[in-house]
């Protein structure tokens, strides 16, 4: 079992190929000597933007992580004690603006939280899915020999993951 782990929001095929092309022509624009390239540029980099999670057992740290284009940021912060692995459902908000309307719409999203301290958290994962959700938890606990709450339910139940030596 890998004592290291990484997990990257997953961004849709057509938005990398966007992004890719959206590159190429700032760099285009950008060396044809208008600065509107350097605007292109940013939103290319925007949408190649992955979030994520990742974990060195190894040194007891962790990060959340950024990635654009396969290169990854972020600060790594020490891991205390966790004590569990929480997945719970909840709602996500996104606001859409047209000129003078707005509107509000809500989706649902799976957590992955890490315990620590009995009410401290670390947010490990987001997802859409919650098969997805739930294979990152299991893989989290199995590193850490942890049990999971599933609180997507309204009765909450433990699972017991047993570690693979």
């Amino acid at each position: 079992m890998h004592k290291n782990i990484r997990h990257l929001q997953p961004v849709a095929n057509i938005k990398i190929i966007f992004a890719i092309i959206l590159s190429l022509f700032s760099v285009y624009l950008f060396f044809a000597g208008t600065l509107f390239g350097l605007i292109l540029l940013g939103a290319a980099l925007k949408l190649s933007l992955r979030e994520g999670f990742e974990l060195n057992l190894e040194e007891r740290k962790y990060r959340n992580v950024y990635s654009i284009f396969a290169i990854n940021f972020g600060f790594w912060k020490k891991l205390p004690e966790i004590e569990y692995i929480s997945v719970f459902k909840t709602i996500k908000n996104s606001r859409s603006r047209v000129i003078t309307a707005e509107a509000t719409l809500g989706f649902e999203v799976f957590k992955v939280n890490m315990f620590y301290n009995r009410n401290q958290h670390i947010e490990a994962y987001i997802s859409d899915e919650m098969e997805d959700a739930f294979s990152v938890a299991k893989h989290i606990a199995t590193v850490l020999e942890l049990d999971i709450l599933d609180a997507t339910k309204p009765e909450k139940e433990w699972i017991t993951v047993t570690s693979r030596s």
